[in-house]
This record gives structure tokens, sequence and C-alpha cells, in this order.
């Protein structure tokens, strides 16, 4: 075996060489494990589809770790554009995106990873063009959804991101464990959770249902909404800007903070305090109520 020769002696070992060596090994050695390691290089590969389009199908998309979109465009045909990414570069190319129609003419989109199981740091983000659809299904394990243009019922869920409905001709169930929630121009009756998170509904012609275990809220109805609308936030403050319309008893209590009404219309107090006041607005006897533990509401006419 070859040695190189001997350097001269020295009074005090170089310790400014031994430090990289020492990194370098521990590089290796954890390279040289099974599997990668978390320095791996993420690869990522986009794929788009182009489908037929059936008028007034249902859609149901299905993703995990990555966000789902849905919009209604001006086009003939569907398209579907998947960006997928793995520390796996042959797991990352084996993966299949699944687009196929039930027989109910219901278009599915979903993929599918190798083994039936994602892996850590694995996802798929799916968006979706189409002219409209009638039903619209899409779960998240971890992204947001956005769907505007579309009808029927969202069912509409992700364990960990925003939430967004735009121009929906129908009703809507959105629940996020760590999101805001946002919906605009809703047609039918509305329910949004989040468990941390905002609220903020706008130009709702139908009932609202929205509730916040941390978060403020902020809801608009339009003109001719007779209601109920239903609030209840543990931490944050509540806004009602109520279009001409309401029917019924109307309840607004904070455990901490003022509760303010203005500009209602055809409103009779029943009772009030400090934190709560009951008012009945036009006729009938449904029940609208807001209610937070800490902050103030204020309610409103548009």
């Amino acid at each position: 075996m070859l040695r190189a020769p001997a350097s001269p002696a020295r009074t005090r070992p170089s310790r400014r060489r031994l430090i990289p060596l020492a990194l370098s090994s521990a590089a290796l050695l954890a390279l040289s494990g099974c599997g990668y390691s978390d320095w791996s290089e993420t690869h990522r590969e986009t794929r788009a589809l182009r489908m037929a389009h059936v008028a007034g199908s249902a859609l149901s998309i299905g993703s995990e770790n990555g966000k789902i979109e849905a919009l209604s465009t001006d086009r003939e045909d569907v398209s579907i554009e998947v960006s997928l990414q793995s520390p796996d570069l042959e797991r990352l190319q084996l993966a299949r995106v699944v687009a196929h129609r039930d027989s109910n003419n219901t278009l599915h989109v979903r993929v599918d990873w190798p083994d039936g199981k994602r892996k850590s740091n694995e996802g798929a983000s799916i968006s979706i063009n189409l002219p409209d659809a009638r039903d619209v299904t899409a779960h998240s394990s971890n992204g947001s959804i956005t769907i505007a243009g579309l009808g029927g019922h969202a069912d509409l869920k992700s364990t960990n991101g925003t939430i967004r409905v735009d121009t929906h001709d129908g009703s809507v169930y959105a629940n996020t464990s760590n999101g805001k929630l946002f919906a605009d121009r809703v047609s039918g009756d509305i329910e949004m959770y989040s468990s941390n998170g905002s609220v903020t509904i706008s130009d709702a012609f139908g009932s609202v249902r929205a509730e916040s275990s941390n978060g403020s809220a902020v809801v608009t109805t339009m003109p001719g909404n007779t209601g109920p609308v239903r609030i209840r936030t543990s931490n944050g403050p509540i806004t009602l800007n109520l279009g001409e319309g309401l029917e019924g008893i109307l309840k607004c209590d904070t455990t901490n903070g003022r509760v303010t009404v203005t500009q209602l219309p055809k409103t009779q107090l029943i009772e009030s305090s400090n934190n709560s006041i009951e008012l009945r607005v036009g006729q009938g006897d449904e029940i609208s109520a807001l209610r937070t533990t800490n902050g103030s509401i204020r309610v409103q006419g548009r």
C-alpha cells in the first residue's frame, strides 16, 4: 500500500482541518443509510390532462398534501393539471393521476401513489378548469381549497388550509381544522367551520352558520335574505352587516366585550344588558344568534 510522505513535525496540531473531515464523515454516514435523508432533493413534475365535459355533472377531487382548485372558465372541455412532488424520483414517476367518470357521470380526480400510500414529503396539487359542475366534493389532507363559478352542493374539507368559495350557485359546507374561510355570493345556505381561523362571508343569499374556535367573523347578507344567521367564536369579534329582510329573533351575547346595534329598521327591543341584546326583526320566530366569549359584537344595516 502506498503511503503519503510524512509531513514536517509541528509543535501544535491544526484543528481547522479536523472539523470539516468530521462533518464530511457524518454526512457520508447519513447518506449511506436506508431511504433518503432530510437533505434530499425534492423532485417535481407537472402533468396535464384533457377530458370531454358533461354538462351539469358532479365533480369529486381528492388530494393529500396539496392545494385543490376548481374553476368555471370559458371552455368546452375539462382541463386538469396536477403538480406532484416527492424526494424519491422513482416513486414520483410511478405515481398515477386518475381521472374517470362513474356511472352517474361524476368526474373523480385523484393521485394514486406507489404501494397505495403517500409517504412523508410527497404531495400533489390539483387544478381543474371546466365549463360548469353541479355538486362539488373537494377534500385535502393538507392544503387550501378554492372553487369558483360552480353550483349544486359543495362539500369542502381540509385538515390544514384556507377554503375559499366565489360565486357559487347552491349550498356550501366547508370545514378546516386550521385555516381561514371565505365565501362570496353564495346563493344557497352556508355552513363554515374553522378550529383556528377567521370567517368572512360576503353577499350571502341564504341562511348562514359560521363557527371558529379562535378567529374573527364578518358576515354580510343580501337584501331579502330572511336568515337565520348563526355565528359563534370563542376568541374574536363578530361583525354582521345585515341586509334588510331578516325575519325573527336576533340574539347577541358576549362574555367579554360590547354589543353595538345600529341602523336596523323594523326592530323591536326585547331585552338588553351590558354584554347582550335581544331584538325582534320583522316577523316570525326563527332565532338568529351571535355569540363570542372574548370580543365585541357589532350589528349594522347595509
